[in-house]
């Protein structure tokens, strides 16, 4: 069985890094913040959308999922979506239900890999 991953692994540092440089620590937050809050929010969109067979709000709730998630370096995020936006983008679900599992699996690593650099809730 493969050693757990490391949050350096799950999440690109660089795009972090990035962020901070352009708006700070505030900008980070407020991006994970958003990403905590939309990113499950995607997926349910994404899952809703396969169990009535709708390609065009599955592939539109992965775009914007993969846009967030590239945007805070959530790399396996970023590339599940891809997948599944182009497969939904040919009208094409049939491996959609495992590639939502991994993705709810995926959102979840990520955003505990993201908890250090998270704002304190008000």
């Amino acid at each position: 069985m493969p050693a757990p991953a490391s949050a350096h692994s799950i999440i690109d540092q660089e795009a972090l890094a990035r962020l901070r440089r352009f708006g700070g620590d505030k900008l980070l937050g407020d991006m994970i913040e958003l990403f905590a809050q939309h990113g499950p929010e995607r997926v349910v969109a994404a899952r809703a959308g396969f169990e009535t067979a709708d390609s065009v709000v599955v592939k539109a709730a992965l775009h914007a999922l993969k846009s967030s998630a590239g945007q805070l370096g959530a790399l396996a995020v970023q590339e599940l979506c891809a997948a599944g936006e182009m497969r939904a983008a040919k009208g094409d679900l049939s491996e959609m239900s495992l590639i939502l599992v991994r993705l709810e699996e995926e959102v979840q690593r990520a955003l505990a890999a993201l908890a250090s650099d998270r704002k304190p809730a008000p």
